[in-house]
């Protein structure tokens, strides 16, 4: 599974439970025993899986294995490190004047910075009946509400399809920054750099009124700052110099969209049946989200149309000798599904780890002190009966914001 890099300043106790000798307590069913699956959980249920509005760390442990931005975080190098992800290379800046003429990157005369993104050949969306077809027609763009008679997941349609995956698509989503009927926190602030988008919101406001509710095709719409110049490459111009717009490229909210899963979700009578992209994503990344039931159950399985990525050969000094380079080489993803099952308080979802029902677990307050030893030096360690378990321990920082209140 693709992690994302934070930067941390809060250290994090996290125990892996490995395998060890004959398994004859199982918690689950034994067709179930041998196969390459992750058992963990999840507390808070996500809300948002379309990534024009996700931008929480719950809805991120979803969406990060699903959606495929330009940019990622190099696996193992600290300090996080860019590079390419669905992109072929990193962005390629270039800086304009007021008028439009190229200037150097250290001019005074800076008014626009353009950033040209080429885009990899071959990717492919995972199966999705929004991408199904019959001959050159879409299958279920046309569907009434009548056709949704025993339809009540993704599973439930009978075909799905797929397609490479085009620069269009990444110019589509952006533009979704701006739709009237959508939420995005981040609009605000891409308003005041993206060259036209702000108008944009204007633009589809007015032509939203007009829809009446109807499908708003944003491809009949085009956004100045934001264009294909390509099959496989696009254009975004901000206004003056913001190097942090790397960063943004490497979340979620630049991640493709294909028009026609728009168009599908768009459909009446969809919502309905909570059949939505909040619900449902589409992407090109390892894995695709086959059960969403936030109150109890979510499943990751392996897209079988990913491209692959190799396992990184370089990391930090340390990272050989603790064994995070032994894959280096193979191609990732190595896990074929992911259960996750919903544990609203931290102590049954200890216990359960420790009955075998989780592979991992975060450490408590209240169990700190049954797994873990601080020796004089400060340094932490499992907790001998921890070790007989065959349980490991391992450390990850990550940030937090304290206030007090009174």
């Amino acid at each position: 599974m693709r992690k994302t890099g934070r930067l941390g300043v809060i250290a994090c106790l996290v125990l892996l439970l490995t395998a060890c000798g004959e398994v004859w307590n199982s918690p689950y069913p034994a067709e179930f025993r041998g196969q390459n699956i992750l058992y963990s959980a999840f507390t808070e249920r996500p809300k948002h899986l379309d990534p024009v509005q996700s931008y929480s760390e719950d809805e991120a442990t979803f969406n990060a294995q699903i959606y495929e931005p330009p940019l990622q975080y190099h696996y193992l190098k600290r300090p996080y490190t860019l590079m390419p992800m669905s992109a072929s290379a990193m962005p390629w800046v270039s800086y304009q004047d007021a008028n439009g003429n190229s200037v150097p990157a250290d001019s005074p005369n800076v008014a626009f910075s353009v950033y040209d993104i080429d885009i990899r050949h071959g990717v492919r969306y995972q199966p999705h009946p929004a991408l199904a077809r019959e001959g050159e027609a879409y299958r279920y763009h046309a569907l009434r509400p009548a056709d949704l008679t025993g339809i009540h997941t993704l599973a439930d349609f009978a075909q799905s399809g797929t397609r490479e995956l085009l620069a269009e698509d990444f110019v589509y989503q952006i533009k979704r920054l701006a739709h009237p009927r959508l939420h995005s926190p981040i609009f605000g602030l891409m308003s005041e750099y993206i060259v036209g988008l702000k108008e944009y919101a204007d633009v589809l406001k007015a032509a939203d009124q007009a829809k009446k509710g109807a499908w708003l095709d944003l491809r009949a719409y085009p956004l100045s700052g934001v264009e294909a110049t390509g099959t496989h490459a696009f254009r975004v111009k901000l206004r003056g110099r913001y190097p942090q717009f790397s960063y943004w490229l490497a979340m979620n909210f630049f991640a493709p969209i294909p028009w026609e899963a728009d168009k599908f979700y768009s459909q009446p009578g969809m919502a309905e049946k909570n059949l939505t992209l909040d619900w449902y994503p589409i992407g090109t990344g390892p894995y695709m989200l086959t059960e969403n039931n936030p109150n109890a159950r979510m499943v990751l399985e392996k897209n079988p149309n990913f491209r692959g990525e190799i396992y990184p050969h370089d990391g930090e000094p340390g990272d050989e000798a603790a064994g995070l380079l032994a894959d280096a080489g193979k191609r990732v993803p190595f896990i074929d599904k992911v259960i996750f099952t919903r544990e609203r308080e931290g102590i049954p979802y200890w216990n359960k780890f420790l009955q075998g029902y989780y592979d991992q677990s975060g450490i408590s307050s209240d169990s700190f002190d049954q797994a873990v030893r601080v020796a004089i030096d400060g340094e932490a360690a499992l907790s001998p009966e921890m070790e007989a378990k065959g349980i490991k321990l391992e450390t990850s920082v990550a940030t937090a914001s304290r206030y007090l209140a009174f």
